[in-house]
This record gives structure tokens, sequence and C-alpha cells, in this order.
């Protein structure tokens, strides 16, 4: 018979429907019918609930058959612990210190990207992606502090009234987890099996499959066999290589691999700010996933050996990818723009006005696309890039030319380009190709070819945007 057969015959037996058994276990009726159908299984407080209610006990429902074997051999020590809230807050905190610290690096790291970010001439998408990164990390974090609290908290009344006795033998131990006066678990783990033991003040804490089981060790004697696993996981688990290359070749692949995404944020920089192809220039993120690679292999290597170092590995993969997914970056957007002079020609063309050599052009052409503009259409916008030299030259032109402006007056505003901010440049075009006029409202009511020119003396750059605005003199 399952657990299921098992409830439904005791229930039977006292003639309780399904529904009336649910009342008295504060649960709904469909839980009693999952758990008869054996398609869920009750939980240890719905057990011992049950176990008043049938008049029965957690091993009768359960069917247990103790499959440890009664030792003629007295265990070699015995232990009982009780746990108050005091105690098990105090572990709680201990725990957390050591949880918070990976949340902290990854603010650090994450922090110091961002900032690098806003203080260059990277792209907004860019500087959004490492945004959104930082938040969700962050979020992810919190989160993940939140639900060990939560849980913790959570199993704090249980623990503290549940009285858990230690049996130690020559190679296993057997706990045993006692509350309301009756045993409702009993369990046997060979010390192979011992996941991890943690020394966490005065406390030490076994973790078996998952689970966390707590020693007072002010209630252990010296020679008591639980130091010697503690000695024995710690040599295990936190040897550490001799003083040399392996430790100082570690520690540079480890700090190689968190500057690692900086480098490769200032190469793409720096190169860009020669060419001004920003998205094409991605690709040499992939330059620099050699280090935190070699990282990886170097963690592996070590604990090959026997060496404790996962944070090479753990901080090599994570940069890694990173690396790799702003590297492909150029393949993604690497048709975004144009380079094509026809732009320039444009407005030479339409305003006679002679722009002196460029070194770069970058052209996004907003006919590939759907549009939702309430003020026109775009055709395209260019940003174009001079030296130091051509720039004084066509600034030189400008000045001494009265059709820029070096404002936009207010009742021009409806006419301006859709896509950029006209206060952010220091010099203003405005050209009607329909009405063959400048810096002026159309004379009717209609839609009209634009044309507009930007410049900023800053970063020697002018934008250029061809455009269709829908002009009605009511709406102004």
């Amino acid at each position: 018979m399952t657990i299921g057969d098992r409830i439904q015959s005791y229930r039977k037996k006292l003639g309780l429907s399904q529904e009336e058994l649910a009342q008295k276990l504060l649960v709904s009726r469909q839980t009693i019918s999952l758990w008869e159908k054996g398609q869920t299984s009750p939980t240890i407080d719905n057990l011992i609930r049950l176990k008043e209610i049938l008049g029965v006990s957690v091993d009768e429902i359960l069917e247990i058959k103790n499959d440890i074997p009664a030792d003629p051999i007295l265990p070699a020590e015995l232990y009982q612990f009780n746990y108050s809230i005091e105690e098990l807050t105090e572990i709680y905190k201990c725990l957390r210190n050591r949880l918070i610290k990976r949340p902290i690096l990854f603010f650090v790291t994450y922090a110091a990207l961002l900032l690098s970010c806003l203080g260059t001439s990277v792209p907004d998408i860019f500087t959004g992606v490492v945004l959104g990164v930082f938040l969700v990390g962050i979020a992810s974090h919190i989160r993940g502090i939140r639900a060990f609290k939560k849980n913790w908290r959570k199993g704090n009344d249980k623990v503290a009234q549940s009285r858990y006795e230690y049996k130690i033998y020559d190679d296993y131990l057997t706990i045993s987890i006692q509350r309301n006066g009756e045993t409702v678990r009993t369990s046997k783990t060979y010390f192979q099996d011992i996941e991890q033991i943690q020394d966490i003040g005065g406390y030490l804490l076994l973790i078996i499959s998952g689970q966390t089981f707590i020693l007072r060790k002010g209630e252990l004697p010296a020679n008591s066999a639980v130091y010697t696993l503690l000695n024995r996981y710690l040599a295990k688990a936190v040897r550490q290589p001799p003083a040399g290359k392996w430790k100082v070749w570690s520690l540079i692949l480890f700090i190689g691999s968190l500057l690692s995404i900086f480098g490769a944020i200032f190469l793409v920089g720096t190169v860009s700010e020669a060419n001004h192809h920003f998205n094409e220039n991605m690709w040499l993120f992939f330059l620099l996933t050699p280090i935190p690679i070699a990282s990886i292999i170097l963690g592996f290597c070590l604990r090959k050996r026997g060496y404790k170092y996962k944070k090479n590995i753990v901080a090599g993969i994570i940069m890694t990818v990173i690396l790799c997914i702003y590297g492909s970056f150029t393949f993604i957007f690497d048709d975004t723009y144009l380079h094509s002079d026809v732009p320039v020609a444009k407005l030479e063309q339409y305003t006679a006005i002679d722009i002196p050599d460029y070194e770069q052009i970058n052209t996004l052409d907003w006919t590939q696309g759907t549009q939702d503009l309430s003020r026109g259409y775009i055709y395209l916008t260019s940003d174009v890039y001079f030296n130091f030299q051509n720039a004084d030259q066509l600034e030189n032109r400008i000045v001494r030319d009265d059709r820029w402006l070096s404002y936009l007056p207010n009742d021009l505003v409806g006419i301006s380009s859709p896509v950029d901010s006209m206060s952010n440049y220091d010099y203003i075009l405005i050209y009607n190709t329909d009405e063959n006029s400048y810096n002026a409202l159309p004379s009717k009511d209609g839609t009209y070819h634009f044309m507009s020119a930007l410049y900023r003396a800053e970063d020697h750059r002018m934008n250029i945007v061809e455009y269709d605005i829908r002009f009605i003199t009511n709406s102004l």
C-alpha cells in the first residue's frame, strides 16, 4: 500500500470525508485527494497532524521499516542538542555575512564598469545593456539574500522545537530528530558522504544531502571524531598551493579576468575615437577573451592538483561570456550604419554650402523600418566627423553665413528635426526644399520636405537629417 492508500484507509475507518479531514488539517480537499492518489505526499507538519487526527503513529502512516540495524556496539560518541532562537540567529548572522561578499564584489565591479561607460563616448545602447545587467544582477542578489533569510527564519521555529541526537560510530553517524517527544526522522550517513563541514563561531555545521545540521562545539571533547572529520575536510577542500608561480599566476589571471572588460571598453573607445565606427569595433572585445579563458584553464588545472581555486573558474567563465556577448554586437549590428557620401552631396546640392573634407560619415537609413512619429517621416540621419583643421575651416564658413542660427527660435520648433534636440548644437540650419527657404515656416498648410544641418564644435560633428513635416498653422 502507498502512503495515500493508508491515509484513505485510516480516514474511512474514522468515517471522515476528504472535506472533513481537510478542514481538520487546515488544507484544501484537493490536497487530500492528491495525497490519496499518490500524486503528492504530506509534509512533516502534516504527518504530525495526521497522526493526532487518525490516532496512528507517523511510522504507521509511512509504513517505515527501520533499515538501520540495531548495532550491538554502542556509539563512540553521543550528543543531544536543543537550540534556542538566539543561537540560531547568531548562526544566521555569520552565514549572512559570508553570503553578502559575492553581491558586494558584483556591485563594485559593475558600478565601476557603468561609471566607465558614462565617462566615455560609448553609445547609449551599450550603456543601457550594462545598466540592465547591473540592475538585474543586484535584484537577483537581493532576492537570493531575502530568500535565504526567509527560509532560515521559516525553519527556525521547527529547529527550536526539535531535539537532535547524534550517534557517532567508526565510519558513520546517525541523526535522529525528535519533536513533541516522538522521533520523526532517523538517518544514517557515512563519513565520506558528508558534503561539507563549516566552522561557524562556536558551532560546526554538517551539510548532508543539502541539509544543514548543527553541533555545538562547546559540548564536543577535544578528541571528538567530528574534529578529525573537520580537519580532513579542510585538508581536502582548502588545500592551498605552495607559494610560488601557481599562486602568482592564479592571482594575476583572476584580477586580469575582472579587469578584462574595462580593458576591452578602453580599447574599443580608443579605436572608435579615431574611426567613429563603434559598432564595427565591438569585435575587439574578443581580443581580451584569452585572459579569462586562461584563468579557466588554470583553475581546472589547480583543482585537478587538489587546490581550491574555484574563483579563477567562476571569474573566467563570467568574463568570457560577457566579452563574447559584447563582441558579437559587431555581427548583430554590422548593417546599422551606412558610410555613403550621398547625405553630404544632397546637403551641398540643396543649400549650395561647401562642406570640407571629412573623416567619417555614419548614416542611419530610417526607410528600412516602420516609423511611429506624430510630427512627420524621417528618411535618414547622418553624423559627419571632421578633423581639427577642416572643422576650423567649416566653422569659419558657418560664422560668415547668415543662414546658420546660433539657437532655435520658438516659432521654428514645429519644423525642426523630429529625432534630435537642437539645443545640443552650436549652429542650426533648416532648409525647406519645397519652398527653397531657410529657417522659416511654410507659407501654407501641407506636407513639406526638409533637410536640417546641426553642427557641434565640441566634437567637430555635423548632424544631417532629411525628413518630412506635416505643417498645420492652427497646431502652432
